[in-house]
């Protein structure tokens, strides 16, 4: 027997190791591994140690990675593309893998990179965060198979709001509907289910409009001079994650579509209006002066808030014929009603004579003079939605031969006692281009309509005729081109109370106004 032989034959039992530098084991790599259970080594390749167990596996004595953080804790999973994680702990090794724990669900890293046993980097595609699943753990899982897991769960799944609006404008206010709940509300949606809450990030808005935190707009824009479009961009947030878009709203400045021919016409309203809110004035034609009371002022109905349509009728209403060379009321005579569709503004009713009553109308003709008479009755009323104006005519001096009572205006009753004066008319504020001023002419500001004819005065006295159109009354035997003015509705003044002529004393024609 040889000397190897003999040693190869030797056996231990119970080995004590009294030194204190280590004792050594065979070493090797993976492919010298032997195949008998007990064996116990170092594998040079692994740079761990190893021992093959009963059922033939090696089962390395490797130590358990720890994962502690990565750098990036919330993926948008609906971006696209991918996402790089560096991931930091202890005891990682090279050819493991990093694989991310959902609550059901895991998945592996599209590539794990080795950066030191504290480092490692992986990458994923961001789709395969689901919402569902967060938070997702990491694991780390060694080349041999020994795996650690993060205590807790790192990465959270939160996607940036999505825009269902699409940018540009938000609408277009016309003068008449500025208030911000017409413009269109903001829609924005999370896939993660968080809510979502708007501002403005840049630009501005119409002025007296607010953006509310759930996308609608409040308020009422201010008025324009010219159409004017205002440029801003709105900022959606969901969560941390936040998505801009720009977006614009106009104010139109007013547009006005005035109609002053008397008699009946169709308008077709324009397609850019159709459907819009709009500001409608009716205004009927004034009566005619008679003998001796104004002629009552045309009645007058506003309407704030009327859709337009595709067409519409419209009447224009014609000032009444004022009296002429008779002896009685026969020749005084009621304005013409005014239309816009079924909005109905009645004309003015005509001055009377001595002992009469004067004529009911939109605003009652002025009575003449001598007995127990009235003014005539107004018979305007609100309908179909608008607001009617209307007064009453004013009753004339009690003597024989003297003046007559002024014709009532819009804005107030005929005048009796001492003045005689036709009633005012009435200010429409949101139709200044047109009308009279608050001293019966047509410069500069304007918007009265529908004032009453003055009565006849007695002698040299001329009454004068309500602001907004009224004609002044006939002086006797010096008043002349007593009428009403056109397109006001404004009451004819009253003519001379002696039997004889005065030069027209007709009441003014209506005007029928849309604003936009």
């Amino acid at each position: 027997m040889t000397k190897a032989r003999d040693i190869a034959d030797f056996k231990f039992e119970n080995i004590i190791d009294t030194g204190t530098e280590g004792t050594k084991v065979a070493t090797g790599t993976t492919a010298q591994r032997g195949s008998t259970t007990g064996q116990w080594r170092f594998n040079s390749t692994t740079g761990f140690f190893e021992g093959r167990d009963g059922s033939g596996n090696f089962l390395t004595l490797e130590p358990t990675p720890v994962v502690t953080s990565v750098d990036v804790t919330e993926v948008a999973s609906s971006a696209g593309g991918n996402e790089t994680f560096v991931v930091t702990g202890n005891n990682f090794s090279s050819g493991g893998t990093v694989s991310f724990v959902g609550t059901s669900a895991t998945f592996n890293a599209t590539t794990t990179t080795f950066n030191n046993a504290t480092q490692v980097t992986a990458v994923a595609p961001k789709v395969s965060f689901l919402n569902a699943q967060e938070p997702y753990k990491v694991r780390f899982t060694t080349a041999s198979g020994v795996a650690g897991t993060s205590a807790t769960g790192l990465i959270n799944v939160d996607n940036a709001p999505s825009f269902s609006t699409a940018s540009g404008s938000l609408g277009t206010l016309s003068d008449s509907s500025r208030a911000g709940s017409n413009l269109t509300t903001v829609v924005a949606t999370d896939s993660d289910g968080d809510s979502v809450t708007f501002a403005i990030q840049s630009g501005s808005l119409p002025t007296g409009i607010t953006l509310n935190s759930n996308g609608s707009f409040s308020g009422t824009a201010n008025a324009e001079t010219s159409n004017t479009t205002y440029n801003f961009t709105i900022r959606a947030t969901a969560g941390s994650k936040t998505t801009d878009r720009s977006f614009t709203a106009t104010v139109n400045a007013p547009a006005y579509y005035a109609f002053t021919s008397v008699g009946t016409s169709t308008w077709n309203v324009p397609a850019s209006i159709q459907g819009v809110t709009a500001r409608i004035l009716v205004v009927a034609g004034g009566g005619g002066g008679g003998r001796a009371g104004g002629g009552g002022a045309g009645g007058v109905i506003e309407h704030t808030s009327f859709t337009l349509g595709t067409s519409h009728s419209v009447t224009v209403g014609g000032g009444g014929t004022g009296w002429t060379a008779d002896s009685d009321n026969s020749s005084s005579q009621k304005g013409g009603d005014s239309y816009f569709g079924s909005l109905q503004a009645m004309g003015g009713g005509g001055g009377g004579y001595s002992q009469s009553t004067g004529f009911s109308g939109g605003s009652g003709g002025g009575h003449g003079f001598n007995g127990t008479y009235n003014g005539g009755a107004s018979t305007q009323t609100s309908n179909n939605g608008g607001t009617g104006y209307g007064n009453a005519g004013a009753t004339g001096s009690s003597g024989s031969e003297n003046a007559g009572g002024g014709g009532g205006g819009a804005g107030a009753a005929g005048n009796s006692a001492s003045s005689w004066t036709g009633g005012a008319g009435r200010l429409f504020s949101s139709f200044t281009n047109y009308g009279t001023n608050s001293s019966n002419g047509t410069s500069g500001t304007r918007g009265y309509f529908a004032g009453g004819g003055g009565g006849d005065g007695h002698g040299s006295t001329r009454f004068a005729g309500g602001v907004g159109g009224g004609a002044s009354g006939a002086g006797r035997n010096s008043g002349n081109n007593c009428v009403g003015q056109a397109n006001t509705g404004g009451g004819g003044g009253g003519g001379h109370f002696s039997f004889g002529t005065a030069t027209n004393l007709n009441g003014g024609s209506g005007i029928v106004i849309v604003r936009v």
